[in-house]
């Protein structure tokens, strides 16, 4: 007798490749609706956003911009209450994701919420209080890694929680990217967006102090030309900034580069430890990156991970790996990265998915 298909209902806010990817591989395993905040984003790049075709059924709230990748619209009640078997909120600190939450409290209906990495149990005693309010009701939890897994075990029912391994990569790319032979590396990459969370200020006096390497900074997008004015960039020749990459160009800096820089304040998780990390490219990143704690902790290279808006000890950790055996650095990442694939990801989500319709 054949098990009935899941109808399953994930809430996003925008789209973007790796979870089109993710999407992709999920509804081979169920039938999947993603409901959108918004069609496009004004924040990224409509090329890279529009790189993966979709394979399942797609709703739009098109709502009202509210801030960053989130928007606001009263028509999320009426998938709220449609046929679906399982509702995932994918990002639960959206203003309408959070008034969707509140209201299946409210009516004790179950669902499920996706974090997408670590969730810094810090900072403003209301926001925090307010957070944790949000997080706490659902009926199970998909968290990107372990250490953050035991981190919202502090304030939920660890029996409730479900980590996943987090990627943007296949199984048959990071098996590509590994077999990579390397050649003569130089120079920094850092990769992100100009926003405060990410750090990129700090990596910049870090890279206004080490005039003798050749620095990139790459995804500034939009926000590219505020950043080099900011940041005073023409003044420092060492220093090149590429507002954009596609895939491929961006995976040819990951193999060229010497040390790939991760400066973040506060960052779930960074997707491009993962990346890098399948070439065997060295990180050194700080303890505001979700991924790099998950890659990094429980291992020799726990010493690169730098303090938070510390120049001094982000300075003091390149200039480190930068003199480390980067063969065998790299080989270390790159057997983690294995453990870390949109396959696995889909296979703890269909467990929990399973488990939560009978």
């Amino acid at each position: 007798m054949n098990e009935k298909i899941k109808r399953v209902l994930y809430i996003s806010n925008v789209e973007v490749p790796y979870r089109n990817t993710f999407f992709n591989q999920l509804a081979k395993k169920c039938k999947l609706t993603v409901l959108y905040e918004k069609g496009v984003s004004s924040e990224r790049d409509k090329k890279w956003t529009q790189s993966v075709e979709r394979k399942y059924e797609v709703k739009y709230l098109d709502g009202v911009h509210i801030n960053g990748d989130n928007y606001f619209s009263f028509k999320v009640f009426k998938y709220l209450f449609g046929k679906y078997d399982v509702i995932i909120f994918g990002c639960y600190n959206s203003p309408v994701q959070s008034l969707a939450i509140c209201v299946m409290r409210l009516l004790k209906k179950k669902y499920i919420v996706n974090l997408d990495g670590e969730i810094y149990l810090s900072g403003n005693a209301i926001k925090l209080a307010l957070k944790k309010w949000i997080l706490r009701g659902a009926s199970h939890y998909l968290v990107a890694g372990d250490s953050a897994r035991k981190t919202l075990e502090q304030i939920v029912d660890y029996k409730t929680v479900t980590s996943y391994p987090f990627s943007s990569l296949t199984d048959e790319e990071i098996a590509q990217n590994s077999a990579y032979q390397h050649a003569m590396r130089d120079g920094i990459l850092v990769v992100g967006q100009y926003y405060d969370y990410k750090g990129l200020d700090i990596a910049v006096e870090v890279a206004k102090q080490e005039k003798e390497l050749n620095w990139k900074f790459v995804g500034m997008g939009w926000q590219t030309e505020r950043f080099c004015e900011e940041q005073q960039i023409a003044d420092y020749p060492n220093i090149k900034v590429i507002p954009f990459l596609d895939k491929a160009e961006l995976y040819k800096e990951y193999q060229k580069c010497r040390v790939l820089v991760l400066p973040s304040r506060q960052e779930c998780w960074g997707l491009v430890v993962n990346e890098a990390a399948s070439f065997g490219t060295p990180i050194v990143a700080t303890w505001g990156s979700g991924a790099a704690v998950e890659y990094l902790y429980d291992s020799n290279y726990k010493k690169f991970l730098a303090k938070v808006n510390d120049k001094v000890d982000l300075k003091r950790k390149i200039v480190e790996c930068i003199s480390e055996d980067a063969d065998k650095y790299g080989e270390y990442l790159i057997k983690k990265s294995e453990c870390y694939s949109i396959e696995k990801c889909v296979e703890s989500y269909m467990k929990v998915i399973d488990a939560e319709t009978p």
